[in-house]
């Protein structure tokens, strides 16, 4: 999904970087749960198979048993969309961003936190894991 090559390193760099940043994510270097991985990959397969708005609904709501707070991915990709546009959203900003973004504008925000959601996903395999 993501296709210039320029914007994919751009991405991997802040991704990388929030995941470093997030203390509820990762602390001196290692990834807290190994559950991370796998919220995280699953996400763009949530958006594409229920939508975005349900999917952000889903993991804000966090009302899956998991061994991690959904709510923390969310924080993650609402970072990597104030790199992005330069602007600072918290996750509640972003969240209330996403489900009141009118249909004709979903489009490209869908197709941004999916590339987010690609980027962390690729950044985290790059980290170790605290073992369990």
């Amino acid at each position: 999904m993501i296709s210039d090559k320029k914007r994919k390193d751009a991405l991997l760099v802040m991704a990388n970087d929030v995941i470093i940043n997030n203390q509820d994510v990762c602390k001196n270097g290692v990834i807290e749960s190994e559950s991370f991985n796998g919220q995280i990959a699953a996400f763009p397969v949530a958006v594409a198979m229920s939508g975005l708005k349900t999917a952000m609904a889903l993991y804000y709501s966090d009302t899956a048993k998991s061994k991690i707070n959904k709510k923390v991915i969310i924080s993650l990709l609402a970072k990597m969309y104030s790199k992005d546009k330069g602007v600072n959203i918290s996750r509640d900003d972003f969240f209330k961003k996403v489900i009141e973004t009118e249909a004709r504008e979903e489009p490209a925000l869908r197709k941004n936190i999916i590339e987010y959601s690609i980027a962390l996903k690729l950044a985290i395999r790059t980290f170790k894991f605290k073992e369990s």
